[in-house]
């Protein structure tokens, strides 16, 4: 199986505080993995030591078989907040990675145009950022992290600002769109519906230093979502959070 993101014995300290001992994890192509865990665990912290935002203490991350750490944009990154320009249109919101990479008006429409109706977003191109709806501004800065065109796309807490209509709305569409583009995705959050609906594993993020303590493999058959076996899932990875 081919991983696409690899982390080594991770160590990391602030200010001779350790937030990691012995840190490991994997993300296998087209897979989408989930990181819960209590506020303050260090979840954010993980994921900038992943993007090469962080060098960690020690330790090593590697992506693609190459190792990357402290190198940053070697990945998608996507924040909670949206971060779309106001003064730019939805169309030149979604395009600046292909703009900042000096591509020609022509060549961004080439590739944008196509992919604003698998986003959802076709018809919206020239409006601006306010005029959008909650799930529309995701929807546009889950495309420009897409066309950073990354091995591998970070989404941190990406759809907990929505209403829960809206979530639930995002959630299959999401998912839907990961197995079209067969997108590789680790994500930190801490809904637990958030992360069994979206994720093929989960893995829980606890302790002072902080280790990956359990790991749920998430079924996917059809009506799991709807059974008991999902509420009993659902129990046994709040147990793992909150037990000591």
């Amino acid at each position: 199986m081919d991983k696409v993101l690899v982390l080594k014995e991770i160590n990391h300290a602030f200010n001779q505080k350790p937030i990691f001992e012995n840190l490991n994890m994997a993300v296998a192509k087209n897979d989408v993995v989930s990181i819960v865990g209590a506020s303050g665990v260090g979840k954010t912290t993980l994921f900038n030591i992943a993007a090469g935002l962080l060098t960690p203490t020690s330790g090593e991350v590697w992506i693609n078989g190459v190792e990357t750490t402290g190198q940053a944009g070697t990945v998608g990154y996507m924040l909670q907040k949206d971060l779309l320009l106001p003064f730019k249109s939805v169309f030149d919101n979604i395009a600046l990675p292909l703009t900042l990479k000096g591509y020609s008006k022509a060549k961004i429409e080439e590739i944008v145009r196509p992919q604003l109706t698998h986003f959802g977003l076709q018809g919206l191109e020239q409006q601006y950022p306010q005029t959008l709806s909650g799930g529309q501004r995701q929807r546009a800065a889950l495309l420009r992290t897409y066309l950073g065109d990354n091995p591998i796309m970070l989404l941190d807490e990406p759809f907990s600002a929505l209403d829960f209509v809206t979530k639930d709305e995002m959630y299959h569409w999401f998912s839907q769109l990961q197995k079209r583009l067969e997108l590789t995705c680790l994500i930190i959050t801490h809904d637990i519906d958030e992360a069994i609906y979206l994720s093929d594993h989960l893995y829980v993020l606890k302790g002072e230093p902080a280790q990956l303590t359990e790991h749920f493999v998430i079924p996917k058959h059809e009506g799991f979502l709807d059974s008991q076996e999902y509420l009993v899932l659902k129990k046994q990875i709040l147990t793992a959070i909150q037990s000591p």
